[in-house]
C-alpha cells in the first residue's frame, strides 16, 4: 500500500514542488506535544504490556531493591504512570500561560484536554497506588482479593484509556484532516503497545545490575519479543491504511501524506518512521529469535524502536495541514490557475 502511495505522489515532480509552496503546515502543536505523546503512549503501554505479564508469569523472577524482594513483572508496572506523570508537564508548556491550562482542564465537556487531564490524572494516581501496594505491602493483595482484582482491572482500563487518548485528542482537531479519522487512535493504540513492551524490555536489560541477565531477561524477553514483533507488524499495516484512507480524501490530508511521502517530510517518514521505526527493529528482532545468544541486538533494536515512536507522532504532527475557509480555497484556487497557467 505504501508502495502504491509511493508511485502514486512522486509521479509528477515538478507539480509536488509546485503544491509544496503552497503548503502551508499547522505550527502551534510541536515538539513539546509531541513528546508528551510519546511518553503518554508508551507509559500507558508499558503498563498494560506489565499487567498482562503480571497477570499470566506472577510470580516471576524476583529481585531486591532497597531491601524488598520485587517481582520483575511488578516493577514493569511502575514505568507507566511514571512516564505519563513525566510527558503531562510538556502539554501543560504548550498550553502556553497558566489561566489557559486551567481555563481547558475545567471544561470537561467541551475541551478533550480536560478529559485528558481527566484520565491521565487518575490513571497516574491509580498505577502508582497499584505498585506502591506490591512494592510495601506484597501480601495486601491476598487479604483483600476482591477489591484488589478491581484496582488491577480498573487501572488497566485506564492504561487503555491513556494510550487511546493520545491519539483521540489529535482527531478531536477537526479542521486538520490528516488527524481527523479513527485511525489515528489506533494507530497511536498499536503504537503504546509496542513502545511499552519495548521499554519493559530494555528496563530489565538495565536492571541487570542487580539480578545477572540470564536469570532475569532472557525468560521475560523470550515471552514478550514474539509479541513485539506483532505489534511491528500490525502498526505497519495500521498506519498504511491511515496514509491511505486520508490521501483518498483528496482534502489538505492528501497534501500532508504528500508531505510525509514525497516532500519536505518525507526524510523524516522515510528515515525516522519507517527504516528506524519498523525495518531495523524488525529485521534485529528476528535476528535475535535466531541467535539469542547476543543480547546486544535486542538493546540496539530498543533503542531504534523507541526512536521510530517518537519520530512517528513529530511526522504527524508536523503534517498537519488546516482545512481551509472557502474564501482561502477560492484564493489558492485562483492562484493556482495563474501557476500552472503560465506553462
Amino acid at each position: 500500500m505504501l508502495s502504491f502511495l509511493w508511485k502514486k505522489i512522486v509521479h509528477d515532480k515538478e507539480l509536488i514542488e509546485r503544491m509544496n509552496k503552497l503548503i502551508k503546515r499547522q505550527r502551534v502543536w510541536k515538539w513539546e506535544v509531541a513528546l508528551y505523546l510519546y511518553l503518554a503512549g508508551m507509559g500507558a503501554g508499558s503498563y498494560i504490556i506489565g499487567m498482562a505479564v503480571h497477570w499470566a508469569f506472577h510470580p516471576g523472577q524476583i529481585m531486591m531493591i532497597l531491601g524488598f524482594d520485587l517481582d520483575i513483572a511488578n516493577g514493569a508496572i511502575l514505568w507507566g504512570p511514571v512516564l505519563v506523570a513525566l510527558g503531562a508537564p510538556f502539554l501543560i508548556l504548550d498550553l502556553g500561560i497558566k489561566r489557559r491550562f486551567l481555563y481547558a482542564c475545567l471544561n470537561p465537556h467541551t475541551s478533550w484536554v480536560a478529559r485528558g487531564f481527566l484520565i491521565l490524572s487518575t490513571f497516574i494516581l491509580l498505577g502508582l497506588t497499584v505498585f506502591g501496594i506490591l512494592f510495601f505491602s506484597p501480601g495486601l493483595p491476598y487479604r483483600i482479593p476482591t477489591l484488589w482484582s478491581i484496582l488491577e482491572i480498573v487501572s488497566f482500563v485506564f492504561a487503555f484509556a491513556t494510550a487511546i487518548y493520545t491519539g483521540v485528542l489529535l482527531k478531536s482537531v477537526r479542521y486538520v484532516p490528516i488527524w481527523n479519522t479513527p485511525f489515528l487512535p489506533v494507530l497511536f493504540l498499536v503504537s503504546a503497545l509496542s513502545t511499552g513492551s519495548m521499554a519493559i524490555i530494555l528496563s530489565t536489560m538495565g536492571s541487570g545490575l542487580l539480578l545477572p541477565v540470564n536469570e532475569m531477561f532472557v525468560p521475560l524477553a523470550h515471552r514478550i519479543l514474539p509479541v513485539e514483533q506483532a505489534f511491528i507488524l500490525i502498526e505497519g499495516f495500521v498506519l498504511a491504511l491511515y496514509l491511505y484512507s486520508r490521501y483518498r480524501k483528496k482534502d489538505q490530508g492528501e497534501n500532508s501524506v504528500r508531505l510525509l511521502i514525497s516532500g519536505k517530510l518525507r526524510f523524516l517518514f522515510w528515515g525516522g518512521i519507517v527504516f528506524i521505526g519498523f525495518v531495523f527493529p524488525f529485521v534485529l528482532e528476528y535476528t535475535y529469535s535466531q541467535v539469542p545468544d547476543y543480547p546486544a541486538l535486542v538493546f540496539i533494536t530498543g533503542l531504534l524502536l523507541l526512536l521510530g515512536g517518537f519520530f512517528l507522532r513529530l511526522g504527524v504532527l508536523a503534517s498537519g495541514i488546516k482545512e481551509e475557509l472557502p474564501m482561502d480555497k477560492l484564493i489558492n484556487i485562483k492562484a493556482n490557475m495563474r501557476i500552472f497557467g503560465n506553462d
